[in-house]
């Protein structure tokens, strides 16, 4: 029988028919491809990024009950600060690769706080491997300038500021190549459940392709195959969506 002309059977419910099922994975083969193309392209331009968050801002003004309008007062080499804060700021490394120098564009990496910037009172480093210089970093009016430098892919940067006035914190630069967001690293996706997905879906594109060949010919489907095909498409299509609810929990 032709392509054009098969037809399920009579009172034949869709979800028992072959055809419907050869075409599903038709349509599975298809994401497959180009779910590989898109991987492809993404190794061809491997993803470096930065996450930067205030993990903390503590006025210390207030910092314990009762204090607030009681005329306790700080002081910074005598001169007295009217609305003191320590902010704390991380600085996170998710790559795929390390962020060279050179991506800096010859310009630091402004952690602007917009408000003045009166002390760098702690920082860290962590690249998570030896003989990594830490990164340069200087206070500069209501910023903290860091310094273009090696970062690893997995490089932790950490630093605490003392600022007048309750911060508006946002990072600022142009680096090359380089996704900077606002906010924590995201989870991962489990390595296991992205390769069982791969796995179903491999044999998937390898029964369409029959099941292709079939509907052109033909050729009634093998019941056996697909029995294989309902399996394979569902168990897939699960872990497809369980990896989508993980990565939307992460963000």
């Amino acid at each position: 029988m032709a392509l054009g002309q098969q037809v399920w059977a009579a009172g034949e419910p869709w979800y028992a028919s072959g055809t419907f099922w050869t075409i599903a994975a038709v349509v599975v083969a298809v994401i497959a491809i180009v779910v590989g193309a898109w991987a492809a392209f993404r190794s061809a331009r491997p993803r470096r990024a930065l996450y930067i968050t205030v993990d903390q801002a503590v006025s210390l003004l207030r910092a314990a009950p009762g204090l607030d309008g009681s005329g306790v007062a700080v002081s910074l080499h005598g001169r007295e600060l009217t609305r003191p804060y320590v902010v704390t700021v991380d600085v996170v490394s998710n790559s795929a690769l390390d962020i060279a120098p050179s991506a800096f564009g010859g310009s630091p990496l402004e952690l602007e706080f917009g408000v003045p910037v009166l002390a760098l009172l702690d920082q860290e480093s962590d690249a998570g491997r030896p003989a990594v210089r830490e990164p340069k970093v200087e206070v500069a009016s209501t910023a903290l300038h860091v310094s273009p430098a090696l970062l690893t892919r997995r490089h932790r940067l950490r630093y605490s500021v003392l600022v007048d006035g309750k911060p508006d914190f946002r990072p600022v630069g142009d680096l090359v190549d380089v996704a900077v967001h606002v906010g924590p690293v995201p989870a991962r996706t489990p390595l296991a459940l992205r390769l069982v997905t791969s796995a179903l879906l491999a044999p998937a594109v390898v029964l369409s392709a029959v099941g292709v060949v079939d509907i052109a010919t033909g050729t009634p489907p093998d019941q056996g195959r697909f029995n294989l095909q309902v399996v394979l498409i569902s168990v897939a299509a699960v872990l497809v969506v369980i990896t989508k609810l993980v990565s939307a929990r992460s963000r």
